[in-house]
């Protein structure tokens, strides 16, 4: 079509033009319903039979789905999250694609059209990263101002949340963003029930995860960020690496702007929201031997399948199913700590004896294995071989950086910072009693 003249003739009819894109677009997407349609279930609290009913997988599909991907591929495990996208055309079913959640690629397992499965395979997508600066105002929580104002543009292919995976996508997003920054970054400086007001900002500075060939975007860490309270006050974390004393690792860590760390050497407990359940105690009655005996531990209550975290930095020393204290890991930390973690469901994956996990990494799920009522972990600490009780146990602070590591950490500050302020014209001053560090 020729443009009117910018001098004389008519106008150009861009409603007209419009209204007929949309027509052809609703008639092309009525052919693909006729001949292709998709569709996907999430994998909430229940199992994999479940979800794949959900996506209208039956019958001996059903059967075949759940034996190829169990069986020939090893996906053991589901977790709330993951999804299931099963493909039709003209009803009978093409394809099944199981995507975990936060995974690096999907499960696809072909089909012949009214026959069963012909192909299957882990499919490993491509990927790379970047960075992207945030500034998010809080108006009533924090988890809704990063809702609002944190999810990236390009999460979803469409830019739009449009299907359940997409609503799942940005829900995942936004927890694991809120998880970083309050359970972790933030967790010793700020209390979010009590310290939060209307007009603080916050900003951050994050990695994300780009996958082209789904045209999608995913979470993957808080590189550094800025808690601006609206009373004034600033909390600021930054990165560094360095490695720890307990490992040749090098390790990705957070201080403040003067060099101290953000963390204590534990977290005050390995489950979120966990209710105690039962206390430590010299002499306890065992609900399920029924005599009196001593409880060198904590019991936290959670819902089967509830993330268990190491509570600090340490090496896995003890990894299997051990009795009474059923599925448990046991994990050496510094200064002669250990601390162990029983009735696990099942093991976080990707770990073994001698892997080095950090303080807030999964290392399992809530179960009820071994001598147990009811799902819970049973959560103990030893100090130099001997019991202690972790709600009593004075949590020592992790050492800060010091001599040529703090001279290091303090200019790549002020470089990361000039990096920071390119990228986002509201990142606040530095405060000024640390100096225009």
């Amino acid at each position: 079509m020729k443009p009117p003249s910018w001098s004389s003739g008519s106008c150009w009819e861009l409603d007209s033009d419009v209204a007929r894109l949309h027509r052809s677009i609703d008639s092309l997407g009525a052919i693909l319903a006729d001949t292709l349609q998709v569709r996907t279930s999430v994998i909430g609290d229940g199992f994999l039979g479940g979800a794949l009913w959900d996506a209208g997988v039956v019958g001996n599909d059903y059967v075949n789905t759940c034996i190829i991907l169990r069986d020939s591929l090893r996906w053991m495990v589901q977790h709330p999250g993951d999804t299931l996208a099963a493909s039709f055309t003209h009803g009978e079913l093409v394809e099944i694609r199981a995507i975990p959640r936060g995974g690096r690629g999907f499960y696809s397992i072909s089909f012949e059209p009214g026959g069963g499965p012909v192909s299957w395979s882990y499919v490993r997508q491509e990927e790379w990263t970047r960075i992207r600066a945030v500034t998010c105002t809080v108006t009533s929580t924090v988890w809704e101002s990063l809702s609002e104002g944190g999810l990236p543009r390009d999460l979803t292919p469409t830019g739009s949340i449009l299907t359940d995976r997409d609503s799942t996508r940005a829900i995942a997003y936004v927890t694991e963003l809120q998880h970083e920054l309050t359970d972790r970054l933030l967790a010793f400086d700020i209390d979010f029930y009590y310290d939060v007001q209307v007009g603080d900002r916050v900003h951050l500075l994050i990695e994300e995860v780009r996958y082209p060939e789904s045209s999608e975007t995913g979470f993957r860490r808080i590189l550094a960020a800025k808690y601006e309270f609206a009373a004034g006050r600033i909390v600021e974390v930054f990165p560094f690496y360095h490695t720890p004393d307990s490992s040749d690792v090098l390790v990705l860590d957070h201080y403040h702007r003067d060099g101290a760390s953000i963390r204590t050497m534990f977290l005050k407990m390995p489950v979120p929201f966990g209710r105690i359940s039962s206390p430590f105690s010299g002499s306890r009655l065992h609900p399920v031997l029924g005599y009196s005996r001593a409880h060198n531990g904590i019991d936290y209550a959670a819902p089967a399948g509830t993330e268990i975290y190491a509570v600090g930095d340490g090496v896995i020393m003890f990894r299997q199913s051990s009795g009474g204290y059923g599925n448990i890991v046991r994990i050496r930390h510094g200064n002669g700590y250990e601390t162990g973690y029983g009735h696990m469901s099942s093991f976080a994956a990707g770990q073994a004896v001698g892997t080095y996990v950090r303080q807030g990494e999964i290392i399992g799920y809530v179960g009820s294995t071994g001598l147990s009522t009811g799902p819970h972990v049973h959560f103990e600490m030893k100090r130099n071989g001997q019991f202690v009780n972790p709600a009593e146990e004075i949590l020592p602070p992790v050492d800060p950086l010091e001599g040529d590591e703090l001279v290091e950490f303090q200019a790549e500050v002020r470089a990361l910072e000039g990096f920071w302020a390119r990228m986002s014209e509201e990142l606040p001053d530095p405060p000024e009693e640390a100096g225009g560090a």
